[in-house]
């Protein structure tokens, strides 16, 4: 199998001081099978560091996109930059089979969140991408450089992060949600959902996922069995200069945000129901819960570098119907 890192844009979209940042980036890409997409960060910062936890915790959203068609979209309800704890959008990441690795260092910032895609691209792509920071804290300061990459490889399966459902959560009450699972394709399977909270709080008391039955899943059973539980997986890792300077530190648990597993489920009516209820004397919450899709690519070989010649003829509307016909 070959592998091929390609450098798809380099710029300084980096958190700003006192105020939130908001970039749109776009740019074409080489044709292959992307299969993992890269953002790194690298540059210096004061002595008092980007914040109190990591530079990834100032990632606010993410919503990447291939030729019009997103596959990865998350929005941070809790900004947790100002304590110690592994952020949201690094906790999912993880879920997902992605990783977030930072230096542990003050002043030298080294960050790449690498997200699996498995989407096989054909000549003349596009990628999109919308990024959001929360604001770098006053007197903190960032000077370097963001860059994206994209890893060619190889990927048996696409991994779609679909758009969030928002629903309000009363206080110690159980509420049925209705999470909408987008139509990426024939084949495509729930691998999981990620619930989150507004709160940097565990006020999650149970969720019952009605097409798994109606067994009573608390955050302790949630965080046992997804990729952070001390039984279902490693722990996720997060920078945390106060607890260890050698290196990542090692959490089971992501504070108000759970991954649920649904072992791909086939959802034909095109939404799943949850039974969220929250825990007594807790405040009001608007929940959102995002869909983890899986959808077969069709491919398991390595790396193919798609080469464009005058024998071949493309067109704008050949492209699109072939997309929906996928």
């Amino acid at each position: 199998m070959a592998v091929t890192y390609t450098k798809i844009y380099q710029g300084t979209e980096l958190p700003i001081v006192g105020a939130t940042g908001s970039f749109s980036i776009s740019n074409p890409l080489p044709a292959g099978m992307v299969e993992s997409l890269i953002f790194q960060i690298r540059g210096t910062s004061g002595a008092g560091g980007v914040s109190a936890n990591s530079l990834s915790s100032l990632i606010s959203s993410l919503r990447c996109t291939f030729n019009g068609n997103q596959f990865f979209n998350f929005a941070s309800l809790a900004d947790v930059s100002a304590s110690q704890q592994v952020n949201r959008l690094s906790a999912l990441v993880q879920d997902i089979g992605g990783f977030v690795a930072e230096n542990i260092s003050a002043t030298a910032q080294d960050m790449m969140i690498e997200i699996p895609v498995g989407i096989s691209l054909g000549n003349n792509s596009r990628f999109e991408i919308a990024l959001n920071y929360f604001a770098l804290g006053a007197g903190l300061a960032l000077a370097g450089n963001l860059e994206i990459w994209c890893k060619y490889g190889a990927s048996t399966s696409s991994t779609i992060t679909g758009n969030a459902t928002s629903f309000p959560v009363p206080v110690a009450t159980q509420t049925m949600m209705t999470v909408a699972v987008p139509n990426y394709g024939k084949g495509a399977k729930v691998a999981g959902v990620v619930l989150q909270g507004t709160a940097n709080a565990d006020n999650l008391a149970s969720v019952v996922v009605q097409p798994l039955g109606n067994f009573s899943m608390t955050p302790t059973y949630l965080r046992g069995s997804s990729f952070g539980g001390t039984n279902g997986g490693n722990g996720y890792s997060f920078a945390a200069l106060a607890a260890d300077a050698n290196g990542l530190v090692g959490t089971n648990f992501c504070t108000g945000q759970y991954f649920i597993a649904l072992y791909d489920l086939d959802v034909s009516s095109g939404s799943i129901n949850l039974l969220v209820t929250t825990v007594a004397g807790a405040a009001l919450e608007t929940y959102t819960a995002t869909p983890i899709l899986k959808l077969p690519n069709g491919s398991g070989k390595g790396e193919k570098i798609g080469v464009q010649t005058a024998t071949v003829a493309t067109s704008a509307s050949g492209s699109i119907l072939r997309r929906a016909e996928e």
